[in-house]
């Protein structure tokens, strides 16, 4: 008797039915260019005289690491997140706390430290999805199509 969950054989993803461009993809954060210019980084700060001054790490999104100055408004709604008991105090902006409220009242138990769906908080989801359908003139995006995560490296896990 055939196991009614078995999936047909002309559906398994193998290697071979993979499109190939996903076969071939690589992590750029990591690798050749990546090592190089750590190498390049390690002999300026050695006083190793070259034609540039300073590696730009142009490979990642991480913008801090870049120089640029970290957003308040961010900052400030993630400290009254994580520490609620703040939303009582005189000194941080009513909008930041807004917000705060708004999210800690999306997770469960209104607490971030609860677990959400797989695919992450709907509410934030569909915030994601909202600002999509903007960014794109109006084409619709459905939040049950975003899925959120800590970065490319647990993404791509």
């Amino acid at each position: 008797m055939a196991d009614s969950r078995a999936v047909p054989k002309d559906r398994v993803l193998t290697l071979e039915s993979m499109n190939p461009h996903v076969r071939k993809v690589e992590y750029a954060v990591r690798g050749p260019i990546v090592a190089r210019a750590n190498q390049l980084q390690k002999e300026l700060k050695q006083g190793v005289k070259k034609p540039f001054a300073e590696v730009i790490a142009a490979n990642i999104g991480d913008a801090q690491a870049m120089g640029q100055k970290p957003i308040t408004f961010v900052r400030q709604v993630s400290a009254l997140c994580m520490y609620p008991e703040l939303l009582n105090s005189p000194d941080f902006p009513e909008d930041a706390k807004q917000k705060a409220r708004r999210l800690l009242a999306a997770c469960g138990g209104q607490s971030i430290g609860a677990y959400s769906a797989s695919p992450g908080i709907e509410l934030i989801r569909q915030d994601v999805a909202a600002f999509i359908q903007r960014r794109d003139g109006g084409i619709p995006s459905n939040p049950e199509n975003i899925y959120l995560s800590t970065g490319a490296s647990s993404a791509v896990v």
